[in-house]
């Protein structure tokens, strides 16, 4: 018996400082050798949850055995008939078969073998070694990948760029796909619609790059892919393909505003920079040029295409998007000059009533501007329809309702400015979720379109129109409270009246009572 405990201190050693699935096999097979001293030795392990056995190991006689065997399989008869073995140890946890060593006893003495409490030792030890390794792989797994799409994390690829890749990769192409108007989806579908989508575009990434490949999440709406050894024209197909693909199949999801498109930056190490520590700059700067060229495109970043680079090029985002919306805003007024009053007060009604609700100075910002674009849309009205001088007819208005759109596709090319979106777009949703476009109800609109229809069906009702006079502002009051719980949020509807009441909410050109 002293000699068997030879090779099991020896195991019990070597599986303190492994947790290799590999090293814990070989460190069994070596042990059960010495114990048994048998003509073949097998070891097979259970295939992850299925019900399969697959041979890890085997030396001697033992014959190979191609592919799985199910765990029914593994009974006395089969193997002494299929093997000329027997069950030499089982590794059990908790009633379930986790893995087998198969000893083949023609050339040694059976009872031996089955007798030795050695080697039910190494079982033991063998199956908390393995479970250990198992636990450690899925842990590490577990920390390299994004939980929603199964892609690898942030984490995982800046370890990647800075320590495994180092100069090891000779030429290497990285891929941004960055989902156009992500933010619009979240506040219009809820997460879990998004997180859906997300794991739609990455299953298509991952049908589309090579196998060599890796998938990364890089951000919220943003994807990473990263080509070993690929060249521009093939990064280039890469890119265009899957961006292609995902708009085509997007069409088909139902409820989608317009269908999914991403924006995809490229950049290669080292024809386009010549440090890995550039890499990550220079894509995102290669997908804000493909956003600023209309969304749904692909750009590939040159230095010497963006000479102005590093010398003042980004302005800050106020500066970016004022312009903007001074230009959005002239164009509404040559066409319609109601239409832009309406903005104006509208913006400045759900202004007043965000702040009312005590909301953060940048929320209470998006709101106005919101309010001021919510009907750029109009732009594509007929004029025969935005300016007649009686009520729409049911075709007509079918027409106007065309300006939602319009604007969400007109905004959505528009760099930086994809945070006003959803209070554009829900601005006509109601409460009871018989709006449009999407028909969401309740806290499912988001808050600024619910600010934004409170303010826009005041003005509506007190401002003077051409087929219509201003009503009074007590008739617009007993109106928002009968549309409450209906087409209002009750909550916002009540603090507005406040508002009204307080005399912070004035109304322009219309009749005070």
């Amino acid at each position: 018996m002293a000699e068997k405990q030879e090779p099991l201190e020896k195991l019990q050693e070597q599986l303190l400082h492994t947790s290799r699935m590999e090293d814990i096999c070989d460190h069994l097979m070596e042990a059960a050798a010495e114990l048994t001293q048998c003509a073949g030795l097998a070891l097979f392990l259970r295939c992850g949850e299925t019900s399969e056995f697959e041979q890890k190991r085997l030396a001697g006689c033992f014959p190979e055995i191609p592919g799985s065997v199910k765990e029914e399989l593994f009974d006395s008869t089969f193997l002494r008939c299929a093997f000329g073995a027997e069950v030499a140890g089982e590794m059990n946890y908790k009633d379930r078969k986790y893995g087998f060593f198969l000893v083949c006893c023609q050339e040694c003495d059976k009872k031996e073998v089955q007798g030795e409490k050695c080697l039910r030792l190494l079982c033991t030890l063998g199956m908390l070694a393995l479970r250990s390794g198992w636990y450690a792989g899925e842990a590490w797994i577990k920390s390299v990948t994004d939980d929603v799409t199964g892609a690898y994390n942030r984490r995982y690829l800046l370890k990647r760029l800075n320590e495994d890749m180092g100069n090891s990769v000779l030429q290497a192409a990285l891929i941004d796909i960055n989902v156009d108007d992500f933010k619009l989806y979240n506040e219009m579908y809820g997460y879990m619609q998004s997180d859906s989508l997300l794991q739609f575009v990455a299953d298509i990434i991952r049908g589309e790059k090579s196998p060599q490949g890796e998938l990364y999440r890089f951000g919220a709406d943003e994807f990473l892919l990263l080509e070993p050894g690929m060249a521009e024209d093939q990064a280039l197909e890469t890119a265009e393909r899957i961006r292609k693909k995902i708009r085509q199949v997007s069409k088909d999801k139902k409820k989608l505003i317009h269908p999914l498109t991403v924006s995809c930056g490229i950049v290669l190490f080292p024809e386009n920079v010549a440090v890995k520590e550039d890499l990550l700059g220079s894509c995102s700067r290669a997908v804000y040029y493909a956003k600023v060229r209309g969304k749904n495109q692909t750009a590939l970043w040159k230095k010497e295409d963006h000479p102005r680079e590093g010398s003042g090029y980004y302005r800050s985002s106020f500066e970016k998007i004022a312009p903007t919306i001074y230009a959005f805003m002239a164009a509404v007024d040559a066409k319609d000059q109601i239409t832009f009053r309406h903005s104006l007060k509208v913006s400045e009604y759900a202004t007043t009533l965000a702040q009312a609700l005590g909301l953060k100075e940048e929320e209470v910002e998006i709101i106005r501007e919101a309010g001021l674009l919510h009907d750029i849309g109009k732009i594509g009205i007929p004029e025969n329809i935005l300016k007649k001088q009686s009520f729409l007819t049911e075709e007509e208005y079918a027409v106007m309702k065309e300006h939602v759109k319009n604007a969400t596709e007109m905004i959505r090319f528009l760099p930086d400015m994809n945070y006003v979106l959803p209070a554009v777009v829900a601005h006509h949703e109601r409460y009871d979720g018989k709006g449009y476009p999407s028909g969401l109800a309740g806290e499912d609109i988001p808050l600024g379109g619910r600010c934004l229809a409170i303010a826009d069906s005041f003005d509506t009702m007190t401002a003077r129109r051409p087929y219509k006079e201003p009503m009074r502002i007590s008739y617009a009051v007993r109106e928002l409270e009968k549309g409450k719980n209906t087409q209002f949020d009750p909550y916002l509807t009540d603090v507005f009246l406040q508002l009204i009441e307080e005399g912070k909410i004035r109304v322009w050109n219309g009749q005070e009572e």
